[in-house]
């Protein structure tokens, strides 16, 4: 994602669009983030639906959360922000609250990896307690697991965030672990 800033932005708004289209988003859920430059990331803002967002709507913000344009960024860009200060491979970042993670995450415990996908494609997961959104807490929880080598991590009552080298790696991430816990709720509801 270093380099080019117009293609940046549009990446961003097709994901976050993609992010609908698969159900992985609603309302005003749910945020994305790409590195743009060493110390500057383009991330979406805050209370706006994912759904159609423009690329004039994005925020620049630097490592350590500084407005770069008059976008005012996520609530969870302390989130994204620690993700990227805690893998420097980092350059993309997507954060959702697709509904049967969220759904599994009640049970406190992460869903089971037993599927093809799960175990051939999905990567590192982990699964952490909760810690209230946007906070320094629940950002420095996920730090800690991205910088132990985990590449998604779903959050207790919250979400999913998965880190990636590219916008595409972050978000197939998350629709794999999507995929994942709704195989493993079906299979649950059908006594297997």
């Amino acid at each position: 994602m270093t380099g080019d800033f117009d293609a940046a932005a549009a990446g961003v708004v097709e994901y976050c669009a993609l992010l609908w289209d698969r159900g992985l988003v609603y309302g005003t859920s749910g945020n994305v983030s790409c590195r743009i430059g060493l110390d500057r990331i383009l991330i979406t803002p805050t209370r706006r639906s994912l759904r159609s967002l423009t690329t004039e709507e994005l925020a620049v913000i630097d490592l350590d959360g500084s407005p770069h344009n008059d976008r005012k960024a996520s609530s969870e860009w302390p989130l994204h922000v620690a993700a990227y200060r805690a893998r420097s491979a980092v350059e993309a970042v997507i954060h959702t609250h697709p509904t049967a993670c969220v759904a599994w995450s009640k049970t406190g415990a992460l869903f089971p990896l037993d599927n093809v996908g799960a175990r051939e494609s999905l990567g590192t997961i982990t699964f952490l307690p909760y810690r209230p959104p946007g906070t320094k807490e629940v950002a420095d929880q996920c730090a800690a697991a991205f910088a132990d080598g985990f590449d998604t991590v779903v959050m207790a009552d919250h979400g999913v965030s998965s880190v990636g080298a590219t916008l595409e790696e972050a978000f197939v991430k998350t629709d794999l672990a999507e995929e994942t816990a709704r195989i493993a709720l079906y299979a649950r509801l059908l006594g297997s």
